[in-house]
């Protein structure tokens, strides 16, 4: 078990989605415009116990539409690009990604909050969260943050432990080849989640 919420994104193979689930990560995100459907359908038959979330980049209502009634998504993740308005009738909880380093964050925060279940917060370069973490922590105190930028190996516990963020959000890798996949990276965090 994880001391935290943990959403993994861009899972593009079984072997990412297994270790994963192993691990006790509470989503995984798959990006529905660049996997196919008999892809994600057979590294999703392999699962249970795991939200599924369908991460969207660019897309239009209508594309989203099509595809979450297509893939049929536990959960979706959009960028700020969208109009939540116009995807408020798909039935299932929204994750909106938004970037510390070029959103408008209280704004969007304040306008979207009524139709998303989490915020993701992402950057735009490793040290994205440098100089930020008074507004991250003020962020979450109000909003469900899930805290997708690099954080120090030494703050990971910190930030878990003493801050008002819902999660992590991490990004999963490439296979070596299909079936071998060096974790350390993935397998470095997930470790210093663990529960005791």
């Amino acid at each position: 078990m994880l001391k935290t919420q943990v959403k993994v994104s861009s899972i593009a193979n079984l072997s990412d989605a297994r270790y994963c689930a192993g691990m006790g990560v509470d989503w995984l995100g798959f990006p529905l415009q660049e996997i196919s459907l008999d892809r994600f359908t057979e590294i999703r038959n392999w699962l249970a116990g795991v939200q599924i979330v369908g991460e969207f980049t660019k897309a239009s209502a209508n594309q989203i539409k099509e595809m979450v009634a297509t893939y049929q998504p536990d959960v979706i993740e959009i960028d700020s690009s969208v109009s939540l308005v116009a995807i408020q009738e798909i039935d299932v909880p929204k994750i909106l990604r938004v970037n510390i380093d070029s959103d408008n964050l209280p704004a969007i925060f304040a306008a979207s909050a009524p139709y998303v279940t989490h915020f993701l917060l992402v950057g735009d370069s490793p040290d994205s969260l440098t100089g930020m973490e008074a507004s991250v922590e003020i962020w979450a105190a109000q909003y469900s943050i899930i805290l997708g930028l690099e954080i120090p190996d030494a703050d990971l516990e910190e930030w878990v432990a003493q801050s008002s963020i819902q999660g992590i959000g991490l990004v999963a890798g490439q296979e070596d080849r299909p079936g071998f996949r060096d974790f350390t990276d993935l397998m470095t965090i997930l470790e210093k989640l663990e529960t005791e």
